[in-house]
This record gives structure tokens, C-alpha cells and sequence, in this order.
């Protein structure tokens, strides 16, 4: 047995779109200011996610583990990546 499909309701769909613009503008925003102080590839829990090298990667963890991101957030860490 198939479903009938229900009619879209057009205002309630605009508002669903604007509440989701909202929504991820505030998010982008976040991004974006912290982007110019944080390194993009150290996690909430000061692990670094990079598939590269990086001068403040401390590799002493246990095999699997992603690296200890050593960075104090107050440099320009793009200088620390390696080439």
C-alpha cells in the first residue's frame, strides 16, 4: 500500500528554510572567528586531526591515537605545518 503524498505547505516550508539559514549562519559565523586564532584541525579534545605533520603534534600517545595538539592558540599556526 503507498502513501499518498501530503501537500507541502509553502509558508511553513519558507519559514523551515529561514529557521535553518539561521541557524547555520550563526554556526558559520562561530567558524569563522575562531578560525583566525584556533587551528581547524585540533579537535574539542586538543587532538589534532591533520593527515600531516605539524611542529606541535605531540606523538608520544598510544598506537591509534591521534596526536596531542600542543599549540597554545595564541600563534599563527600556519607556519607549523610542514611542507
Amino acid at each position: 500500500m503507498k502513501n499518498k503524498a501530503q501537500p507541502i505547505d509553502k509558508e511553513r516550508y519558507d519559514a523551515s528554510i529561514a529557521r535553518l539559514d539561521a541557524i547555520f549562519r550563526v554556526m558559520s559565523d562561530t567558524v569563522t572567528e575562531v578560525s583566525q586564532w584556533r587551528c581547524p584541525y585540533k579537535n574539542a579534545q586538543s587532538r589534532c586531526t591533520a593527515n600531516f605533520g605539524c611542529r606541535n603534534q605531540d606523538r608520544n600517545v598510544p598506537d591509534a591515537e591521534l596526536y596531542i595538539c600542543t599549540g597554545d592558540d595564541n600563534l599563527d599556526y600556519r607556519s607549523a605545518w610542514e611542507i
